[in-house]
């Protein structure tokens, strides 16, 4: 009956000691929470979800791609596209290798920037692939002197009131124009004694070959000109080197003894104990026409009668 009542206690006091671990863990797991938990909450905190780091990324990619496309890197044409992924970007060093919301680094060929040319602008489009998203950004640019900003919308605005502004104004001074015509008409109608005068002027004959030579018009000729791209010649440019080789300057010695010598002039320059071509660097040119912007007159006389 004692050892019974010795082994219950015994069992009853190991529940408790199983109870009493389960509940230190528990308040230790609540007290101190996990690496992921206490990562969460730091993204919290700082503001850093996934969605900002990604925008964030956006951003230097798209600054790093404003930097880099200006001048000859631009499309020419319109309808014209140019590509730089992000892997071209990080052998650049355009910028610096980061990482997404997941702290993984993002595609490298699957991400890139895309400018396409307008009539007047740019379009520029930011692709990102990521492992916490896969979006793009397009905005569009406009380049001065080949340096290249974000197109702000307020500049397209005052454009546009610039623009009307000056269609008023050319309506006002068409206006103005026609009533000055209208004045002028009526001024000539309201001189009668031009009639007085004895001479006149004879039709025009017709027009002179065109000529090189300047011709200055008068009362009694009238002149045209026009300009044309003409060549005007021809030039020489060097366009690279060619490798000539040319036999060596060839020595012998009293007692028989024969070297092969390249002077200083040659790629090879020394002495040598048997034959061995002398190699020059040669320059190499091209003909390529001149062209100038020539201005040709023609003209016709008319007589004055008295």
């Amino acid at each position: 009956m004692y050892e019974e009542n010795n082994n219950a206690f015994a069992l009853k006091d190991l529940v408790l000691k199983i109870l009493f671990a389960v509940l230190v863990i528990f308040i230790i797991i609540w007290l101190f929470p996990t690496k992921g938990y206490i990562d969460k909450a730091i993204n919290q905190k700082l503001g850093t979800s996934n969605g900002q780091v990604f925008n964030t990324n956006a951003n230097i990619m798209k600054e790093a791609a404003l930097g880099y496309f200006n001048g000859t890197r631009l499309p020419e044409k319109e309808g014209d596209t140019k590509k730089l992924t992000l892997k071209q970007m990080l052998d650049e060093k355009l910028l610096v290798s980061f990482t997404d919301g997941n702290g993984k680094h993002c595609n490298n060929n699957k991400s890139y920037v895309e400018i396409v040319k307008n009539e007047e602008d740019y379009k520029m489009k930011v692709n990102l692939n990521c492992t916490d998203k896969k979006a793009y950004v397009v905005s569009y640019i406009a380049c001065t002197d080949g340096v290249c900003s974000k197109k702000k919308l307020t500049e397209e605005n005052t454009s546009e009131q610039v623009a009307e502004k000056s269609v008023t104004e050319e309506k006002s001074s068409t206006k103005q124009t026609t009533n000055t015509v209208n004045v002028a008409k009526s001024v000539s109608v309201a001189k009668p004694k031009q009639a007085t005068k004895r001479g006149y002027y004879t039709n025009y004959g017709s027009w002179s070959a065109w000529t090189t030579n300047k011709v200055t018009g008068s009362d009694t000729r009238q002149v045209e000109t026009k300009t044309e791209r003409v060549q005007i010649g021809t030039t020489k440019v060097q366009n690279g080197t060619t490798l000539v080789e040319f036999y060596p300057r060839k020595l012998t010695y009293s007692n028989g003894a024969v070297i092969y010598v390249c002077d200083a002039n040659y790629v090879n320059e020394g002495r040598y104990m048997k034959l061995t071509m002398c190699k020059r660097s040669v320059p190499r040119y091209e003909t390529k026409p001149v062209y100038s912007n020539v201005t040709y007159y023609r003209y016709r006389d008319r007589s004055y009668i008295n």
